[in-house]
């Protein structure tokens, strides 16, 4: 309730066009502070996931759209996101796709120069790097372990990224025998570099808003492997790019199809590199502005 209150003073005393609101429980708590007069600023919000736990009560249904209706617009970041969001308001007025992008500039020459950076990828191996968070219950780490285990032993896993799950994740490789195959790089900063260093980027993961790791190994330069999943199969050029979630079989498959063909491993990365111009960065912006725009008109 202080935040509400907090919010309010602010709002007057700044006199805002566009507040522009994301993630619970802040949407809640502007569209609060929305129905005290005066109040002529805009808002506006982002939803990212194509789930959230509020879901699971159909009572606070009426109150989601009562707290919804507060914004002027809604952006969706995937059509997926949106027809989920629009079956729980059940209604789709004021919602609306902007795609997440991502900086492709950031993949570009000088990223693929940093090859081997610091002799992280030994260029005898074949390496798999595998970017996300340590939660068991968005992410599929032991998929990508249990394919690990059905490949030559010239094969190496590389996971970068935190999270409260990682020791469960290393517990699981260890019991695997596959310790010296695995490494864990923690939190990386130069995630351009090293996707650009890896001989195959692969997302196993249970579900996702809209992956941003996806898009950045798409403009990698790399070949890329992703489940099947919401939030990944609909920003991957075709099938070849996805594996039954939790079928590591299939993913052992696919890593060995992409490293034995060089024929297909040029031709992933070519069709990546074309489709992953739509969710370029300065697409999103200028979309984001011309809403702004309309918004405060």
């Amino acid at each position: 309730p202080l935040q509400v209150i907090q919010l309010i003073f602010l709002i007057q005393k700044e006199k805002f066009d566009i507040i522009h609101a994301h993630l619970f429980p802040s949407q809640y708590w502007l569209a609060v502070a929305s129905l005290f007069k005066p109040f002529k600023t805009k808002l506006i919000k982002t939803e990212h996931s194509v789930f959230n736990e509020r879901k699971k009560y159909l009572l606070l249904r009426p109150l989601e759209k009562i707290i919804y209706r507060r914004y002027s617009k809604i952006i969706c970041i995937t059509e997926q996101v949106k027809i989920n969001l629009a079956k729980w308001l059940q209604t789709e007025s004021n919602l609306l796709v902007i795609p997440n992008g991502i900086d492709i500039k950031q993949f570009n020459a000088d990223a693929k120069n940093g090859i081997h950076i610091n002799n992280l990828f030994d260029k005898n191996n074949t390496s798999i790097l595998m970017t996300a968070r340590f939660d068991t219950i968005s992410k599929d780490h032991k998929t990508i372990i249990n394919a690990l285990k059905l490949l030559p032993p010239n094969f190496r896993l590389f996971f970068a990224g935190e999270g409260p799950d990682m020791n469960k994740v290393k517990e699981y490789t260890a019991l695997q025998n596959l310790d010296s195959r695995v490494r864990f790089l923690g939190y990386r900063p130069d995630i351009p570099y090293l996707m650009c260093s890896a001989d195959i980027n692969v997302l196993s993961t249970n579900f996702e808003g809209l992956s941003g790791v996806t898009l950045e190994a798409l403009a990698s330069g790399k070949p890329f492997l992703g489940s099947n999943v919401t939030g990944v199969n609909t920003i991957v050029p075709n099938e070849h790019f996805l594996f039954e979630n939790g079928n590591h079989l299939e993913l052992a498959n696919k890593i060995k199809a992409i490293n034995n063909n060089s024929s297909l491993n040029e031709q992933m990365t070519i069709e990546a590199k074309a489709f992953i111009e739509q969710f370029d960065t300065h697409k999103m912006v200028n979309q984001y502005l011309t809403l702004y725009q309309e918004t405060k008109c």
